[in-house]
């Protein structure tokens, strides 16, 4: 934990006490304003406090646990994006700012073997049990 974060929750402990809150209350706002924190930063502190109520303990629990399973998601999803292709390129690695792709070609890839046995073979390959 950094220390920006300890030195912040330790007045927040006293800050929380001091403030007349209710069920109501817009708890997550006043402590992102108090502190000058995003919503998520708040949720997490004010969880690491235990000073809510058991109910939106779990909420605020339960919420920031869905953020981190949809950023976790979202990172293996771009880890495994397929690459892009096209008639004359095997793997486009991008894009100029003009649009035109550049990467590796399929004769390229072909003379590096990058190419299966099955995608090499060219029609005359084939043994076709009909002339």
């Amino acid at each position: 934990m950094s220390k920006a974060r300890q030195q912040r929750l330790k007045e927040a402990r006293k800050w929380y006490a001091e403030q007349k809150f209710t069920e109501d209350s817009h708890i997550v706002k006043a402590y992102r304003k108090k502190f000058n924190v995003d919503r998520t930063c708040a949720m997490k502190e004010l969880c690491l406090l235990h000073v809510l109520s058991p109910e939106k303990q779990a909420s605020y629990e339960a919420q920031l646990n869905a953020k981190k399973e949809k950023r976790q998601r979202k990172k293996q999803q771009a880890e495994f994006q397929p690459f892009d292709q096209d008639e004359y390129f095997y793997f486009i690695a991008g894009y100029t700012s003009g649009g035109a792709p550049y990467g590796i070609t399929w004769e390229q890839a072909r003379e590096d073997g990058l190419l299966d046995l099955y995608e090499e073979r060219n029609d005359e390959d084939w043994d076709l049990p009909f002339d």
